[in-house]
């Protein structure tokens, strides 16, 4: 230890000597990173949480090149849609939807494609009147929109509401330009009707684009203004609080121009970044602010500061690697975005620990940066009676904490995985409310995609055949709103060409007669089958309505669908588009999970080995810093809290983050080990020197992330207020569990010496 000492020592000597140098540096780069970082955009599409080699994203990016963007915007038009007057302004949305860039297809009651007539009368083609609309031809036309199948994915059962579906075109910079399309889509349409829903995925992306922009801004300044205030009535004076909140803000403004040189744009989950290293940076600077004025006051300003700075040094260190290993070990994870998270992370905290380090040993020499030194007030009173308490009463305390892990454990038997987008928006959120407002009105309007594949091509009555079959098991399903596809067409055609009504609704089982209707319909000017059949014919698609739902619940729902299909042999069923992404996070949130979990475990309680010299020393160290993580799980299980793409890092971010004042305190404990006889009194003076600065770091950092809980974005606010949760109970593990385990090892120890 005394090597160690003497190198930590000769360093914050050293900056202390080059202090100037060090700050002038220091300053244009961060000058630097600010400009780097204001280029920092936002991107919330499924695009960031997969490999560009992943299978699934293949797939979606195929079923793209086939069938175009499969992103619709649902418009939900109420205010009597089908009379005269409702029809002209289901036209004039239609038409202004149509003349936005980025809109790549327009569906409606006013533009899509009916099939009506007999045998010597056949119409195919839109169903409005060129000009104006009288009421006879609005009731004419309310009654087709009803009789024809094909028009039942854009007007509801009862007539009601009315659908205008404007599907994205496939841009490669779609992610980019989605907030804009959307503004402008709602600009232009609710200039003609002030009284639309609109919901669809791309409008969750922009939601949650907006509430991640919103939101980075909002935790940034409310938790600068919380840790302020906190450290101020903490350290008792004003220039330790200012020296700490440089240090964090210059650490996080590094971080953010790191970010952004790497072309990174910040997304729901990395939009935590600069809190979390506003909130975690803090603690270096407090523990290293607090043992310089804990030293003798007589000492000169350098000499404190060398002597305190230089004692803490290297468990400050060690905290820093131990939570960096946290972050890093969310590298293993499938999902990019996740990797983001932990790369940037362990940079961020990396800086934090760098630049507090610099500012620390340059202005603590400074009496004005130094905090009051007092060993008084509530928070030492609390601290000395846990120490008490950790001694006294040692067995009744591990019985406590086994009690506690067994309630936890059965918590989290009943954790949920499972990833539910527009969950992530609170109930009274617009795009909540719309969204249950169309389902409530209308029903089903989430689009599932399915692509039939058939070599030998898909326009034979076997094929289109069974597909109708399968659409109408479909219909029975409870989670299908409607379905639609090119059999369909077929039978649709052939019901009204024969004119023997809804029992001639099939697809006939000749080949000629199939081909021939196919062709009456591709004849149509406004008809278009490219949209259905593609791949020189070897490729349907076929597009079901479900309700907005979880992963989960969309992976039920896919895997009892293609359980109904009956297809002949050769032909094969996918699903298809946006969907099958969003049910395989949930098989990466697992992995994720276990395998970055794992891997923190390991590393972090080889650090702790290693800085201690003693195995002993890791495995006291790791009950009691399990049991904070298996509170926090267990927690989620007891209150609903799911683990999705938001939460999946806790377990890892909690070990890495409650080990820290486990290494302060077994830093500190062995330090009084060497000075007192007897076991009790080294535990007991290691939790009164070191547990208040551990407490004034806990209820920094604990209402640091407590402030995540403004976020409108739920996952994120629950990842705030769960890793407070975590810290507060690390702190009690750290200053009652390991105590007590350290007073029992003793005692036995001395039995078994006697």
């Amino acid at each position: 230890m005394a090597t160690r000492t003497d190198f930590s020592r000769s360093l914050v000597g050293l900056i202390i000597s080059l202090r100037w140098p060090f700050l002038v540096i220091l300053a244009g780069l961060t000058v630097l990173a600010g400009v780097l970082a204001a280029q920092v955009g936002v991107d919330n599409a499924v695009e960031i949480w997969f490999l560009d080699d992943d299978p699934t994203l293949v797939s979606y990016h195929d079923f793209q090149e086939s069938f175009g963007n499969d992103e619709v915007v649902a418009i939900a038009v109420a205010n009597d849609p089908l009379s005269a007057e409702g029809l002209s302004r289901l036209r004039a949305l239609d038409d202004a939807a149509s003349a936005i860039d980025g809109i790549g297809e327009v569906r409606s009651p006013a533009s899509a494609v009916g099939i009506s007539g007999d045998a010597g009368t056949l119409e195919v083609g839109t169903l409005l009147p060129a000009g104006a609309i009288s009421p006879e031809d609005a009731a004419k036309i309310s009654t087709q929109l009803r009789s024809d199948p094909l028009m039942r994915p854009l007007v509801s059962s009862d007539g009601e509401l009315a659908m205008v579906l404007a599907r994205m075109e496939a841009l490669d910079d779609i992610d980019a330009r989605r907030d804009g399309i959307l503004a402008q889509l709602r600009a232009q349409l609710d200039a003609i009707d002030g009284d639309l829903s609109y919901a669809g995925i791309g409008v969750i992306y922009a939601a949650l684009n907006d509430a991640s922009t919103r939101g980075a801004a909002v935790f940034i300044v409310a938790s600068y203004l919380l840790i302020a205030v906190l450290l101020w009535r903490l350290f008792g004076r004003i220039g330790p609080t200012l020296l700490t909140l440089i240090a964090v803000g210059v650490a996080a403004s590094g971080l953010m121009g790191v970010y952004a040189s790497s072309g990174r744009d910040i997304n729901m989950v990395t939009m935590v970044l600069p809190t979390l290293v506003l909130v975690i940076g803090v603690s270096s600077c407090v523990h290293m602010l607090v043992h310089v004025a804990d030293q003798d006051p007589s000492l000169t300003g350098r000499a404190r500061t060398i002597a305190g700075v230089g004692f803490v040094f290297w468990p400050c260190l060690f905290n820093t690697l131990t939570t960096c290993m946290g972050f890093l070990a969310l590298g293993t994870a499938a999902m990019p975005v996740i990797r983001d998270l932990g790369y940037f992370g362990a940079v961020g905290l990396a800086l934090a620990f760098v630049v507090g380090l610099l500012l620390c040993s340059s202005l603590a020499p400074m009496r004005f940066f130094q905090p009051a030194n007092s060993n008084t007030g509530r928070i030492q009173r609390m601290v000395d009676g846990l120490a008490n308490l950790a001694v006294t009463r040692s067995r009744a305390v591990l019985v406590v904490a086994a009690f506690a892990a067994l309630i936890a454990a059965l918590g989290i038997t009943r954790i949920q995985v499972d990833t539910y987008s527009i969950d992530f928006l609170r109930a009274s959120h617009p795009v909540r409310v719309d969204s249950e407002r169309i389902e409530a009105g209308y029903g089903a309007y989430t689009p599932l995609e399915f692509v039939v594949r058939a070599e030998a091509g898909v326009k034979t009555p076997e094929v289109l055949g069974a597909v109708a079959a399968w659409q109408d098991r479909m219909a029975a399903h409870p989670d299908v709103g409607w379905s639609h596809s090119a059999a369909d067409v077929v039978r649709r055609l052939n019901e009204v060409l024969t004119g023997d009504g809804p029992e001639a609704r099939v697809v006939p089982a000749d080949p000629f007669a199939l081909d021939q209707l196919l062709f009456l319909y591709d004849s149509s000017p406004d008809a278009d089958l490219s949209a259905l059949i593609a791949e020189n014919d070897a490729a349907a698609r076929i597009t079901v309505g479900i309700p907005m739902g979880s992963a989960q619940r969309f992976q039920r729902t896919i895997s009892e669908l293609e359980a109904l299909a009956q297809l002949p042999e050769g032909v094969t069923l996918t699903a298809s588009g946006y969907l099958p992404l969003y049910v395989q996070m949930m098989d990466y949130i697992v992995r994720s999970q276990l395998t970055s979990f794992g891997l923190a475990f390991l590393i972090i309680f080889a650090l702790v080995g290693l800085l201690f010299g003693s195995l002993r020393m890791a495995m006291i160290s790791i009950p009691a810093n399990l049991l904070p993580v298996l509170m926090t799980l267990g927690l989620m299980g007891i209150l609903g809290i799911r683990l999705d793409v938001a939460t999946v890092t806790i377990a890892a971010i909690v070990l890495g983050l409650v080990v820290d004042d486990t290494v302060q305190f077994l830093y500190r404990y062995r330090h009084e080990r060497s000075r007192h006889r007897s076991e009790a009194e080294a535990v007991s003076q290691a939790v009164r020197v070191a547990g208040r600065p551990m407490a004034i770091t806990t209820i920094v950092l604990a209402l640091g992330f407590c402030v995540l809980g403004l976020a409108s974005v739920k996952s994120v606010a629950w990842f705030g207020l769960l890793l407070a949760f975590a810290l507060v109970s690390a702190l009690l593990s750290d200053l009652l569990v390991i105590p007590a385990f350290l007073v029992m090892l003793g005692e036995e120890d001395a039995e078994e010496a006697a």
